[in-house]
């Protein structure tokens, strides 16, 4: 299988399994999901709140929060996220990404530990120079894809989507938590709109780097 139609699959299947499993323990801790999305971009297929979309490269779930819709007066608001005991708040972001870490860990068995602890690091050193250490760090990843199994591959890349999605940025499932964690479980507070704001800024500088490293390393394939 080429390099990167393996590589390809890999992030379908780590974004199907992340977003259901999110979904599934949403349903179970009685919270109502809005909508669930498999992918970014136009919407290809949509079956009742389930949509598929162009590009499965992400994807994300939506759900009854009073921070981000107005709720009827009388509603107890009983299913909705931010009324949840702490322990929920914390536990529902960090869902997916756990089950992904003990699959992959399951496959890789005690190397698979050394391979998390080293992608937080890969991931900012990546991101701070996208066009020479990033490159250094995709070329390795490709010898990999091409040397080893699918399993195998999928579970080193889904450590290293895993340690990204647990950087303390918003928009990520680490940052995620982490605000929950600030808010002490309260529904509301005033300074989560400025905090959510300045956590974003750098969660979304390393995303465009990487996204960068992609575009050149993909530049570089097809030009060689």
């Amino acid at each position: 299988m080429h390099p990167a139609f393996q590589l390809l699959l890999c992030l379908i299947l780590f974004m199907l399994i992340h977003i259901s499993v999110m979904a599934i323990c949403a349903r179970a801790f009685g919270i109502t999901v809005r909508s669930i999305s498999y992918g970014v971009g136009p919407t290809l297929l949509a079956v009742g709140k389930v949509h598929f979309k162009l590009l499965p490269l992400a994807g994300n779930m939506l759900l009854k929060d009073t921070r981000e819709e107005t709720l009827y007066v009388d509603d107890p608001c009983l299913d909705a996220y931010n009324f949840q005991p702490l322990w929920k708040q914390v536990l529902l972001p960090l869902s997916g990404v756990s089950v992904l870490l003990a699959l992959s860990l399951g496959i890789l068995g005690a190397q698979g530990w050394q391979a998390f602890a080293a992608a937080f690091g890969q991931i900012i050193h990546g991101a701070l120079a996208p066009l020479s250490t990033a490159q250094a760090l995709l070329d390795a990843g490709e010898s990999f894809a091409r040397t080893h199994g699918f399993a195998l591959v999928f579970a080193v890349l889904s450590l290293k989507l895993c340690a990204f999605n647990l950087l303390p940025f918003a928009g990520l499932n680490g940052g995620q938590a982490l605000l929950a964690i600030a808010r002490g479980g309260k529904p509301y507070v005033a300074w989560e709109e400025n905090a959510t704001r300045w956590l974003l800024l750098p969660g979304l500088a390393v995303l465009l780097a990487w996204l960068l490293a992609f575009g050149w390393h993909a530049w570089k394939s097809m030009a060689a």
